[in-house]
């Protein structure tokens, strides 16, 4: 396996960039990548024609998280304004607004159904859930106190929230805090399960392994400069990489389940052989902190190819491809 530099945006925004997620092809249409930042605005791109085909406003500060839809048509941005935009790929037209309060709005992920919207709570040491069909809030998964109370969102652990995942099936959603701790819930009976142990610092990013038979294998990035591999049902850690000389800000798992992609603030993209347990590839486009790594859909020509994106500081983004 290896990462293949393709082509870098320069300047693809007029400040640092946060956030990137990947618009899935359909029938015609091609893979596309969203882009956040500290501008402000959220931008689509061609990665092909390495052209920008929308310049989404609408957010009064920073662009913190984008995700997309399963059904590819909606996507929702988070910002440090306290706001979710939820809007149609295409047009950029607005759906729907979420407002939070202030600091509790950070990562976001649609689950794997597209029925729900998940976001990581910041100050509330929560997950809020929304609805997507009437995009109302219908769960809050509080973080307990370590130590065996009960979760309590007005009495709250001091978990502040920033990373947020959910397995393959939707069954098990994952959340990580500024404090190390990764928190597992069982969304249908909106049940905490456990914590995961071992990072001893923020814990900023988490991925689920996309394969239906390690659903259970989560991957994680933390400031401590290490990606942990666990077993989120059995509350395992299975392995730890080392490598970055600095925070790991971001980690995505590729579409095979073979690799992971970490982005670092000591300025690397590195790819990690998941068998070897370790890293076989350190890139250097960046002249900056890389805040976000993610792997596009699979090739349709071979699907053990697609193309990875890198956003940073610099205000560029970087493509590869991974094969």
């Amino acid at each position: 396996m290896k990462l293949a530099p393709l082509d870098s945006i320069q300047n693809a925004h007029e400040d640092s960039l946060w956030t990137a997620a990947w618009v899935r092809p359909d029938g015609d249409k091609p893979a596309l990548l969203l882009t956040g930042g500290l501008d402000e605005t959220v931008r689509l791109w061609d990665p092909t024609r390495l052209t920008c085909l929308h310049t989404n406003t609408g957010h009064c500060l920073g662009v913190v998280s984008v995700t997309t839809h399963p059904n590819r048509r909606i996507a929702a941005s988070a910002s440090l304004d306290s706001f979710i935009r939820v809007f149609e790929v295409d047009t950029n037209n607005t759906i729907a607004t979420l407002e939070a309060p202030p600091s509790e709005v950070w990562q976001l992920q649609f689950s794997p159904d597209g029925s729900t919207l998940a976001a990581a709570g910041g100050g509330s040491s929560s997950v809020k859930l929304w609805d997507t069909t009437k995009w109302q809030l219908v769960a809050t998964l509080s973080i307990p106190r370590q130590g065996g109370s009960q979760p309590s969102e007005k009495s709250g652990s001091k978990k502040f929230v920033l990373s947020v995942a959910w397995n393959t099936n939707g069954r098990l959603l994952a959340c990580g805090s500024v404090d190390g701790t990764i928190s597992v819930f069982d969304v249908a009976r909106a049940k905490f399960l456990h914590f995961l142990e071992g990072h001893c610092m923020p814990v900023r990013s988490l991925v689920f392994s996309p394969s239906l038979h390690d659903s259970r294998i989560l991957f994680s990035g933390s400031d401590d400069g290490l990606v942990h591999v666990y077993d989120a049902e059995g509350k395992t850690l299975l392995t730890s990489l080392s490598g970055h000389a600095s925070w790991v800000l971001s980690v995505d798992v590729s579409p095979d389940g073979a690799a992971v992609a970490t982005g670092s603030s000591d300025k690397t993209v590195k790819l990690w052989d998941l068998k070897m347990r370790a890293a076989t590839q350190t890139l250097t486009n960046h002249t900056d902190q890389v805040w976000s790594v993610a792997f596009g859909p699979p090739s349709r020509i071979d699907v053990r190819s697609c193309m990875l994106a890198s956003v940073s500081d610099d205000k560029s983004i970087s493509f590869y491809q991974y094969s």
